[in-house]
């Protein structure tokens, strides 16, 4: 069985209040040809800089294990 664990790019997103979190984005799939064919045994691992778990509402919106709601931020050069 072969594991592969890959880091994608990181993900910065905000509180209401304004406090700013970097979200570290993994891609973690199991099975014989995970490496080069992600599938349904492919799964996301997120989490802060610090560690904790961050789970994913949407495509832009995360919650921490307190309950707190964070907002993703435009990457520079993409503002709406």
């Amino acid at each position: 069985m072969t594991i592969s664990i890959r880091r994608l790019s990181d993900v910065l997103a905000s509180t209401e209040s304004g406090r700013l979190y970097r979200i570290e984005v993994f891609l973690h799939a199991d099975g014989p040809h995970a490496a080069a064919h992600p599938s349904d045994a492919a799964r996301y691992i997120l989490r802060t800089s610090d560690g904790e778990c961050v789970l994913a509402l949407d495509r832009n919106r995360y919650r921490l294990k307190s309950g707190e709601v964070l907002t993703a931020l435009a990457p520079p050069g993409h503002e709406a």
